[in-house]
């Protein structure tokens, strides 16, 4: 009985991937209208442990348009980066694109909060650490 309860268990989890991965599966008309505002960045998570935001540290944050256009500013106010976005329809992502790279994506939308993953294996070769952004609409 017991054989049989861990098999069901580890069908489960391999036939429902979605369950742990994050993907968006929205039209591209509520990707434009969740996406198009004003983030700021609330923490990060690298690898497993949560990092806040730290008082006096630079903050990277984003303003996202209906055409497809996106601005990332600081908290320095010449620090003003343009770049594109497109919703990549077989892998349920949206890729970020600057200066023709693209390294980082948004694996997650919701109303309120979207997580950016940024890719940092070119950055760091030899500790490729995962790396994800929560970022939450902001209010100010």
């Amino acid at each position: 009985m017991k054989k049989f309860i861990c098999i069901t268990i580890i069908s489960f989890l391999l036939l429902n991937k979605t369950s742990f991965s994050q993907t968006i599966d929205l039209s591209i008309d509520s990707i434009a209208t969740l996406l198009c505002k004003n983030w700021e960045v609330d923490y990060a998570m690298m690898g497993n442990m949560k990092i806040g935001r730290i008082p006096g540290a630079t903050e990277i944050n984003y303003q996202f348009n209906k055409d497809k256009t996106f601005l990332m500013t600081s908290n320095e106010p010449k620090n003003k980066i343009t770049g594109t976005w497109v919703y990549d329809t077989k892998k349920k992502i949206i890729k970020l694109t600057i200066k023709g790279k693209s390294n980082t994506s948004i694996i997650s939308l919701k109303e309120r909060e979207l997580i950016i993953f940024a890719d940092t294996k070119e950055a760091t070769p030899d500790d490729p650490m995962e790396i994800k952004l929560v970022y939450k609409v902001k209010t100010k």
